[in-house]
């Protein structure tokens, strides 16, 4: 039996660690752990693997719990064994457990029901045989498609043995406990909050999300605390009740505040927040005949009215031509200080949006 809810289970000797993450948002995560864990046995080991970072940490495992600009966090094992077949063996298999043991200690008890293995070959009779006696050490549920314990197996790094990789939480940590109500054009929650962080501002903050969509940047930007006026505009009203639910859940009522309004012409006063943000679509606006050759050159506009002199707009789109193409022709009211190229999964395959960063001249 293991003892369940503590947060501090994982061992005290120093223990590696790798940080999944949207490629591109690496300084971010640097940022964010280094924040939390510098001077507490924390030492970066770079990236090795695109969307990846390796650190060792000896302290508690709750900063990693609660990472934000991460996708999700995985205690590494290595074994020096020749071939997967060696983790079934009994050593390898204790050490194995013990550590899949520890993460599952340090949730509340029924957080983990299923088993899934991440590998290549995850099919093979071994694999097959591995996810069943995982199973059925600890109870759980063994799937092939879901599993809220995710273990992935790959070759180390020198390729001269193996490793396997726990995910320390039964959900990613970008699948945020407050989304209760979700939409197919959500943002990431971990590409927002960097749009959040970029610009950089603190206290007193006063932040407008235009297009809040399900509500993923006031949240985030809420989390971050400190900001003297959050607001959501957003002109379906499908989304501002999705984004209401999402707020409730969130605990952040009081602070975001949601208004029914066209992102081209919100119903707000000018030069009145510090910060203006939006996550510029695809394809062609629902509903408008427009293209987004119109949207974009709109969205700059605005965002120029409703953010003071000095103020950001940090905007995230996948059409970069087309918005930079658009930037010149505002060159008068903005200018670019920050781009932040990305590479994110979409639909099987990649697309490589940007975050910009402007400041209001």
């Amino acid at each position: 039996m293991h003892r369940q809810g503590t947060v501090s289970a994982l061992p005290n000797a120093s223990t590696r660690y790798e940080i999944e993450l949207v490629s591109g948002l690496e300084r971010f995560v640097d940022d964010e752990l280094t924040r939390k864990l510098g001077g507490r046995g924390y030492r970066s080991l770079g990236s090795h693997r695109e969307g990846r970072l390796s650190i060792r940490y000896s302290g508690p495992v709750a900063p990693l719990l609660g990472l934000r600009s991460a996708t999700a966090v995985h205690a590494v094992e290595s074994f020096d064994a020749p071939r997967p077949r060696a983790l079934l063996g009994h050593e390898n298999f204790t050490r194995l457990a013990s550590s899949i043991g520890r993460v599952i200690a340090i949730h509340p008890a029924g957080s983990f029901r299923t088993i899934r293995i991440r590998a290549a070959g995850s099919n093979s009779s071994v694999l097959r045989r591995l996810r069943g006696e995982i199973a059925s050490t600890f109870g759980l549920d063994d799937r092939e498609d879901v599993g809220h314990m995710n273990v992935s197996i790959r070759r180390s790094g020198g390729g001269a043995g193996w490793e396997a990789l726990i995910r320390l939480t039964p959900m990613p940590l970008s699948a945020r406990s407050w989304r209760v109500c979700n939409r197919s054009d959500a943002l990431n929650a971990t590409i927002a909050h960097a749009m959040t962080a970029l610009p950089g501002y603190g206290r007193g903050e006063r932040f407008v999300n235009l297009g809040c969509g399900s509500g993923t940047l006031p949240i985030e930007r809420a989390a971050m605390g400190g900001a003297e006026r959050i607001v959501g505009v957003d002109s379906d009203v499908g989304a501002l009740e999705c984004a209401r639910e999402n707020i409730a859940a969130a605990g952040v009522l009081e602070e975001v505040e949601l208004l029914r309004g066209d992102m081209r012409q919100a119903p707000l006063q000018d030069g009145s927040f510090d910060t203006a943000t939006s996550d510029l679509p695809f394809g062609m606006v629902e509903n408008t005949g427009e293209g987004l050759d119109v949207l974009y050159d709109a969205a700059l506009r605005e965002a120029g009215r409703l953010v003071c002199p000095g103020g950001a707009f940090a905007a995230y789109t996948a059409r970069r031509r087309l918005f930079e193409a658009t930037l010149a022709r505002h060159k008068g009211l903005w200018r670019r200080t920050a781009e932040v190229p990305l590479r994110v999964s979409f639909h099987r395959g990649y697309i490589a949006p940007s975050i910009y960063l402007l400041r209001r001249r």
